[in-house]
């Protein structure tokens, strides 16, 4: 037995991949720590020396050479930190590389994540409303996430998308035509049998 296939007249109008403002969060989290550890290593490092000139002051005998093993301290320290930022790079890069966003004439289909996977297939006639959500560093970058709500109230945030206001008109546009479609397709009359009046005809 044959299944038609319901969506075989869809096209593909729209294709997306996440904005690259998603490395956005990993960046600060390298570059926000970055200036206090850098102050804190060059200060150690001037109190270091210093103390080094103090100390051959008052013993001119050649000092043992610490600053090797100040070197290894520091980086000890900061280990932590740094395996944070690789981990959230790396799991950023491959969200960035699996997720993928595609609207056709029939539907909304998205994956996107890589630690927490979301997918879905979102028929366009059961959407009822859309909504951009913009911060401030998505309109100084160019993305923002566009929500989607349908029959039911269930809510989709599609993240990062680059020129969301350009998808959001897509997907408008794409919503009304199917939804248009779909209220030009009349179902067919229901046959009905011949009424019987022979039981109102006079018996003989």
């Amino acid at each position: 037995m044959t299944i038609a296939n319901p969506y075989s007249d869809e096209t593909i109008w729209r294709k997306e991949r996440l904005h690259k403002g998603i490395f956005c969060l990993p960046a600060l989290l390298f570059l926000i720590p970055l200036i206090p550890v850098t102050l804190a290593i060059f200060g150690i490092y001037f109190l270091y020396h210093k103390t080094n000139e103090a100390f051959q002051q008052l013993q001119p005998q050649p000092q043992p050479v610490v600053g090797g093993l100040l070197f290894v301290v520091v980086v000890l320290l900061l280990m932590p930190w740094l395996i944070a930022c690789l981990i959230s790079f790396l799991a950023t890069l491959l969200s960035y590389l699996k997720s993928e966003i595609t609207l056709t004439n029939r539907r909304l289909l998205f994956q996107t994540g890589f630690v927490m996977r979301v997918s879905g297939d979102l028929p366009l006639e059961n959407i009822e409303s859309i909504f951009i959500i913009e911060p401030l560093i998505g309109r100084l970058c160019g993305y923002g996430t566009v929500a989607v709500t349908s029959v039911g109230g269930r809510a989709f945030s599609l993240r990062f998308i680059g020129s969301p206001q350009t998808f959001h008109a897509t997907l408008q546009s794409a919503v009304a035509k199917a939804k248009t479609q779909r209220t030009e397709i009349k179902p067919p009359a229901l046959s009905q049998p011949p009424q019987d009046d022979s039981r109102f005809m006079p018996k003989q």
